[in-house]
């Protein structure tokens, strides 16, 4: 009996210091990330960071009163149009470096200059009014605290997803870090409203999901709770939000049933599925109310009238942006290197291919659906000028993954599941080697632009942060931490299979 108890301490112990180093891995990948670049480098961070400014009304310093009521006044170095005095002085050219930041005069600093781009509803309010209360005088140093903010934010709903996942943690996990890598990585520790999207979003996903199939009461309590903090952080946190939030439940609703009944016999349970689709059925009238553009006639209409381009050019270009395929990470002005298209795709069929073989049809179905998604949606985007960014989409791209990876190690598969060491060396060389690949350019790509080659990202820099360790230091940091990190998330999918 005590060889029992201590083996069993002995394997909770493995645990909790496996998922120590995990979560410390995965900390340090996303503070080396939010140190790559500086600041305004997010995806529309002008637009952003004004409304950041002014989210807690008119304020001395900090944003007063214009002239227009359309109009406030925010520092001239948040203005994108204010030329070589903002801290945007960079964008539009990625072989110039951020240098120039630093050297804005005392005027571009201290003045207040009235611009239009700022939110005036109540989009982002719950984003913009949190990341107002870190606004203070020293622009660089709220910004670099706002990132923080979103990683405290990413991993605080994440956790809840990753408990109630039970036995499929480690599957979980690793459909995160194949996901995530590069633009996710990037979008995560920003200033933009699509950082929380994403996170609760896919939270929200996974939490439906394993509130059907978790096996112990714990993590079913854990998945609710998770859900509704998902839901109501992240409500209208994005103008597109809530429909990501109603495709991703139904999403998370539907895997978690199928796996639920696939697991208990290889037949539907039709009473289930009637309730199930009863319960469905709004989320899915919400989708088809919303996204009136894709009724099959308008669809039809669109191609016909001369929009086929969108469908075939726009769409695969979304899809590629999540695997570092296009001008994603940053201001539009700078992308990967193609090797990190290419070593992403290999790693993305690999993991796809190695894992489908255990996943179940109805599960192959759903996931498809969710994928499919990915190519009509930036379709309707682009008809409505809202443009084909990936990270409007990555939840679904996410949740999708999670699902198809979770039902491969559900229950009566979970004892044949197993990655071949090919598999196992494939997917971590090339995941691994893409995030470490689009973390040096990004860092590069600021500290003195992308004229400038070479491994020691300390030659020559022009730009980094006043405080903390050297470009050259954060980038080996976060390659080493992410790698580290991977490499347990594959072994202990492989092969653990206890619920702890």
């Amino acid at each position: 009996m005590s060889s029992i108890v201590s083996e069993f301490q002995n394997k909770k112990l493995k645990f909790f210091l496996l998922g120590f180093l995990v979560i410390l891995g995965a900390m340090v990948t996303l503070g080396s990330w939010a140190l790559s670049s500086p600041p305004g480098s997010g995806p529309d961070d002008e637009y952003h960071l004004s409304s950041i400014w002014c989210s807690h009304g008119y304020r001395i310093q900090f944003c007063e009163k214009s002239t227009s009521i359309y109009e406030a006044k925010v520092p001239l170095q948040l203005h994108r149009n204010g030329g070589p005095r903002t801290i945007f002085c960079y964008a539009g050219d990625s072989k110039i470096s951020a240098s120039c930041i630093r050297g804005l005069d005392p005027e571009a600093v201290t003045k207040l200059e009235s611009g239009k781009r700022f939110n005036t509803s109540s989009i982002a309010s719950n984003f913009y009014k949190s990341n107002g209360l870190l606004v203070s005088p020293n622009v660089n140093r709220s910004i670099l605290t706002m990132r923080f903010l979103q990683i405290f934010i990413f991993f605080t709903l994440i956790s809840f997803s990753i408990y109630s996942s039970g036995e499929r943690k480690w599957a979980v996990l690793l459909a995160l870090f194949v996901g995530m890598v590069p633009v996710g990585l990037f979008i995560i520790p920003s200033t933009s409203p699509s950082s929380w999207a994403i996170a609760g979003v896919v939270s929200a996903g996974i939490c439906v999901m394993n509130s059907f199939i978790s096996s112990k009461k714990s993590y079913r309590i854990t998945a609710v709770i998770g859900f509704l903090v998902a839901v109501l952080l992240t409500r209208n946190v994005r103008a597109d939000v809530n429909i990501m939030l109603a495709i991703c439940i139904t999403l998370g609703l539907i895997s978690g049933f199928v796996i639920k009944e696939t697991n208990r016999s290889l037949k539907f349970d039709r009473a289930r599925l009637l309730r199930v689709a009863f319960l469905a059925a709004p989320g899915l009238l919400y989708i088809h109310l919303r996204v009136f553009s894709l009724y099959p006639w308008r669809i039809a209409k669109f191609i016909l009238g001369g929009s086929f381009y969108s469908l075939s050019n726009d769409s695969p270009q979304a899809f590629l942006g999540f695997l570092g395929g296009s001008i994603q990470l940053g201001s539009a002005d700078f992308a990967p290197t193609p090797v990190v298209l290419i070593l992403m795709s290999v790693g993305f069929v690999t993991f796809i291919v190695t894992t489908a073989r255990f996943v179940p049809l109805k599960v192959k179905i759903s996931s498809g659906f969710g994928l499919s998604l990915l190519f009509f949606l930036p379709y309707w985007f682009s008809l409505g000028a809202i443009g084909l960014a990936s990270r409007y989409i990555m939840a679904i791209y996410l949740v999708s993954l999670v699902t198809f990876s979770a039902s491969a190690v559900s229950s009566r598969r979970l004892a044949n599941f197993k990655f071949s060491k090919s598999a196992l060396v494939t997917i971590f060389l090339t995941i691994s080697l893409g995030q470490s690949l689009s973390l040096h350019q990004s860092i590069r790509r600021y500290i003195t632009g992308t004229n400038i080659s070479g491994w020691n990202l300390n030659e020559g820099a022009q730009w980094w942060w006043t405080h903390g360790p050297s470009p050259l230091s954060i980038w080996i940091l976060g390659s080493v931490a992410f790698s580290v990190a991977l490499f347990i998330v594959l072994v202990m999918t492989n092969y653990d299979r206890a619920e702890v």
